[in-house]
């Protein structure tokens, strides 16, 4: 049954796609209906295959214990985000759909790679993927941010390439199996330029300049997807390397990334709190998410690791959640913070889940970003690094500034109460509403996974 692997699964489904647009002489909306649900039935059964066939091998893909989960998780979100988008108006393309799918095939491909080369091809699969999405809305905005992601994405690829060679150099090898026994200094050279590369993909502090202004130049939808199931490939692909290539003895290197994870973390918190546009403090919150998930796993430890994975998966739905709820509230023109008391008149549901989501973001029980927080917390102090649980602590206390800035501009709880105005609610609304129902139930469903 290795046929049924959830990647094939998906490179089926994206050459049946493309294969049914040349085929299918139907009148041109049906035909984009039926694509369109063909999409959706592909997703479902990645799903599906991945649950049941999750622990195949393919070639120069093999799996680890937790790469079912991350799988799985990535096809869930992915799926919603993307019922979502479709569900708006817009005169989607085919292209919609074959982008989107390559993109989540690429994340996918990410997680179960066991060589550099295929980790590199995996990665860009899903950078090309995700600038085709950002660029998808053809307004100046979303030009200007595809150029942005594409400039870095370019970047990013030639610091990869030259940091793998630099690994093959040292190593001989590309395979993750065989890196851990090497501590030449090409080697190590080069696994940190590969960590640099993909802390351009994961918006770590340096290499976060592009998101803020690709995200707000993103449509929301878009960006829901950049910075849950992309940014989660890319914190993902950094494990691959933690786990092989470094010795948990790196005591420097520790440090060194711990250091970068509390800078990111402090700065964008601070970048956060003097923003006046919501979708800018959101990216920013985004950046500062990575930046936790990355503390844990600069702790090399597999109880970091575990941590790790499972915030990734907390801060992933989240961020779905706050920019989907938050493209329904830009398309009501709501830019600006002082803005916010606005939202409940356009959803009362997704009002909610943005509240919800901003609470998991910020870490508050009984949400799903509080026990991943913890799990963090636990991981740096089991690990000895009380000093280092001290400053995250407070700077999780900062990052809860900004959050509560906009908390409490909008009176969400207080608006509903008073406001018994009934709101018309239309088919395309009442989609997306439910699929923010589902996932802000995923961020109390899924403390499970703890």
């Amino acid at each position: 049954m290795e046929y049924l692997n959830p990647q094939y699964v998906l490179f089926a489904g994206i050459l049946a796609i493309i294969l049914l647009d040349f085929l299918r002489h139907s009148a041109k909306s049906d035909k984009k209906a039926f694509l369109h649900y063909l999409t959706a039935a592909v997703f479902g059964l990645a799903f599906i295959f991945d649950i049941l066939y999750g622990n195949m091998d393919i070639s120069l893909f093999s799996e680890v214990s937790y790469s079912q989960f991350v799988v799985g998780f990535m096809l869930f979100i992915s799926f919603f985000v993307y019922l979502f988008i479709i569900s708006d108006k817009n005169d989607h393309s085919i292209a919609l759909d074959i982008s989107y799918l390559s993109a989540v095939l690429g994340s996918t491909l990410v997680v179960i790679s066991s060589n550099l080369i295929s980790l590199f091809l995996s990665i860009e699969l899903l950078s090309i993927a995700s600038y085709a999405l950002v660029y998808m809305y053809k307004s100046g905005n979303a030009l200007e941010g595809a150029v942005k992601y594409l400039s870095t994405g370019i970047i990013s690829m030639v610091i990869l390439i030259f940091g793998i060679s630099l690994i093959y150099a040292g190593a001989g090898t590309l395979s993750f199996s065989s890196l851990h026994v090497i501590s030449y200094l090409p080697f190590i050279a080069g696994v940190a330029i590969v960590i640099a590369g993909l802390g351009f993909k994961s918006t770590l502090v340096p290499f976060h300049m592009w998101a803020p202004d690709t995200y707000e130049a993103s449509k929301s939808s878009v960006t829901a997807f950049i910075s849950s199931v992309s940014k989660a490939a890319g914190l993902i692909a950094m494990i691959r390397i933690f786990f092989f290539a470094l010795p948990v003895s790196s005591a420097f290197v520790t440090v060194l990334f711990l250091s970068i994870a509390l800078i990111t973390i402090f700065l964008s918190a601070f970048l956060a709190s003097v923003q006046d546009r919501i979708k800018r403090i959101l990216a920013y919150s985004s950046i500062s998410q990575a930046g936790f998930a990355f503390i844990s796993i600069a702790v090399l430890t597999t109880r970091g690791i575990n941590a790790a994975i499972f915030y990734i998966f907390a801060f992933a739905v989240a961020d779905a959640i706050v920019f989907l709820a938050y493209d329904m509230f830009e398309n009501k023109k709501i830019i600006y913070k002082k803005q916010s008391n606005s939202i409940t008149q356009v959803s009362r549901i997704s009002a909610i889940a943005f509240f919800i989501g901003i609470l998991s973001l910020a870490g508050f029980p009984p949400t799903i970003g509080f026990f991943g927080k913890l799990l963090i917390f636990y991981a740096l102090f089991s690990s000895g690094y009380f000093l280092v649980v001290i400053l995250t602590f407070f700077a999780l206390l900062v990052s809860t500034f900004y959050y509560f800035n906009i908390l409490s501009e909008m009176h969400v709880v207080d608006k509903i109460i008073k406001n018994k105005n009934k709101i018309k609610i239309k088919t395309e609304q009442r989609i997306k509403e439910t699929i923010l129902i589902i996932l802000t139930l995923a961020l109390f469903v899924g403390v499970i996974f703890a």
